[in-house]
Formats: structure tokens, sequence, C-alpha cells
């Protein structure tokens, strides 16, 4: 009898180590994945804007506007409601614009408080009109404009491939894609937010 409780005794001394192993090493890749998170959070919270980064803007504490979904234009601005002057927010991380934006509405009197937040979205061009498959699409490095049309299906019967139009940055640039499909060295590199329309023809 007492060999056999002393078995019993170091099976289950045996047992509970292995259970406190299992939770040291489960506590051990908690914390690792804790970690990665945070570094993941701070590498975003790091990242310096650049031109054509899209954005998302929610304003609080304000009845006149809600939201803004600025693209960062070329010369490294966005322009706010309000705000006469451009606002510089390429070279910023987004807490930095934010900082900026608040402070510019609150010093120039335009709000007495207001919280601002600012994050990133998703980098996407639209097409438009006489293609099988309109909507929106996600931006790939280097897309350029054939392969935009190649995304959306290709034309409809109707196109007028001699007028394709993009719309960028408040400005319409208009592009001949029978041109450019007998010269692709003549295609165009497709930026976010992007607004491409094959229009219909008119026979």
């Amino acid at each position: 009898m007492r060999d056999f409780m002393k078995k019993l005794y170091s099976i289950l001394f045996v047992i509970t180590c292995l259970l406190a192993v299992g939770c040291t090493s489960n506590s051990a890749y908690m914390d690792s994945q804790t970690r990665e998170a945070h570094a993941v959070s701070e590498k975003l919270d790091a990242y310096k804007l650049k031109p054509l980064d899209p954005l998302y803007i929610r304003f609080n504490g304000v009845l006149d506007q809600q939201f803004l979904e600025p693209v960062i234009d070329e010369n490294g601005d966005i322009n706010l409601l309000h705000i006469d002057e451009p606002v510089k927010a390429a070279g910023s991380t987004t807490s930095e614009l934010e900082d900026t934006i608040e402070q510019l509405y609150i010093h120039g009197g335009i709000y007495r408080t207001i919280s601002v937040n600012v994050t990133m979205t998703a980098k996407v061009y639209y097409v438009q009109g006489e293609v099988l498959q309109p909507g929106q699409f996600p931006l790939s490095s280097g897309t350029t404009l054939l392969q935009a049309i190649a995304g959306a299906r290709g034309y409809t019967s109707f196109a007028n491939r001699k007028k394709v139009t993009i719309s960028r940055q408040g400005k319409i640039y208009t592009y001949n894609l029978i041109a450019l499909e007998k010269d692709p060295s003549l295609d165009i590199k497709i930026e976010a937010g992007d607004v491409i329309k094959v229009w219909q023809s008119r026979f």
C-alpha cells in the first residue's frame, strides 16, 4: 500500500509540473503576442504620411462637419473646411496631424473645442462608365490605366475608347486608350483616389 501511495504521489507530482510548464509556456506565448502587437502599433504611430496617402479625418464636438476623406496631394497638402490655406500633412504622423488640425481650428477662433481623429484608409481607385464591372478597386503599386480597365472586366459594346477621363485632385485628364493600346509606353500609372470614367460612344 505504501509503495502504491508513493507511485501515486510521484504521478501527481509529474502532472503538476507538466501543467506548470504548460501555463508558463502559454504565458510566454501571450507575452510574445502582446509585444508583437505593441511593436506593430508603434510602427503605425511612427509612420510619416506621404503624398497620395488617403486619409479619413473624423471631427468630434462640432456640428457643421463630421468627417473628410482627403487624399494628400502631390505637394503634401490637404484642404480643410473653413481653413483658407492648404494644410501640410506629408511628413507628419497621424497623431501630429491631429494636433495640427485641432490647433488650427481652435487658435483660429473657428471652433472653441474640437477633437480630431486621423487614420489612413486603404488606397483605392474607381472605374465608372462603360465597363463591364464598374466599382471601387484596391490600388496595387504600379497599376496603370490599361490594367485598371482590364480589372473592371474591359469595355462594354458602347464604350468610347477614345474618350477615357481620370479625375484627380480636382483636375480632369482625357486619354485615347486606342493610342495607349498601340503604344503601351504611353500608359500612365493610377494614383489613390483616381476616378476613371469610360465615356459612351455616340454611335
